[in-house]
């Protein structure tokens, strides 16, 4: 894949969840278990983690790459949350809500089912790596990152992993991605960034960096299109689009 020039990539910068992990299976599973727990110990009615889950964007097991589950914060949810809950009724702070919203997920996150989204990824990045450096970049934190990556059997294979620490700017602030660049030395035209979302779309244009988004659904992909030039199905494409 080249640029506007004759740009070669040297490094792939890529987004987690949805572009390493499968999002729905990870954490649409996570948030049933989440928030059941947070009805639970507030005493409300587990009816109610329908609704909770369709206003955080999950429709039938499915995650809108618009959702605040896709791409929102726990500060979001909470608030999404509360007001649910105050219309059932039951009042709770935002601020009270997000304390118990952060424990219920980092408790229950290795129930969340991690897959890979496609079956021969750790190959894939293992050829990458051959040629080029390897980011992940995630709004996630430490423990959710490590324990997918972990698990999928991959954490090793990169030269760099950002998480959520509190001290670098979180996406779609661009500054994870050029302190990417410039500990190996790399122009920020020789680099790609992959991800799922449009989060991952202004990252790149705020990096001044290329885009390649990755949506399996029609959905999804078409949503991609409108803001990106370049969208695959899932990284496996990778391999014939940088090297082509």
């Amino acid at each position: 894949m080249r640029g506007n020039g004759t740009e070669k990539t040297e490094a792939v910068i890529f987004d987690k969840d949805g572009t390493l992990v499968d999002f729905d299976a990870f954490w649409v599973s996570l948030s049933e278990v989440a928030t059941r727990d947070v009805l639970q110990r507030l005493g409300q009615r587990e009816e109610l983690l329908w609704d909770v889950l369709e206003a955080f964007g999950v429709h039938s097991g499915e995650t809108d790459i618009n959702s605040v589950l896709c791409k929102g914060t726990y500060t979001e949810m909470a608030e999404i949350f509360s007001a649910i809950l105050e219309k059932n009724g039951y009042r709770i702070s935002s601020d009270a809500l997000e304390i118990l919203l952060r424990e219920a997920y980092n408790t229950h996150a290795p129930e969340g089912e991690v897959k890979a989204t496609c079956e021969n990824l750790r190959q894939v990045l293992l050829t990458l790596k051959k040629s080029k450096k390897l980011a992940v970049i995630t709004t996630d934190n430490e423990q959710i990152t490590l324990l997918c990556l972990n698990k999928l059997g991959i954490a090793d294979l990169f030269d760099k992993i950002y998480i959520d620490d509190g001290e670098m700017a979180a996406k779609p602030d661009p500054a994870s991605a050029l302190d990417f660049c410039r500990s190996f030395g790399i122009k920020k035209e020789n680099v790609v960034v992959v991800g799922d979302t449009l989060t991952d779309v202004l990252f790149a244009r705020n990096a001044g960096i290329r885009m390649v988004g990755v949506a399996k659904s029609h959905k999804n992909r078409q949503i991609l299109s409108e803001a990106t030039e370049t969208v695959i199905r899932d990284v496996s494409e990778l391999l014939e689009l940088l090297e082509g």
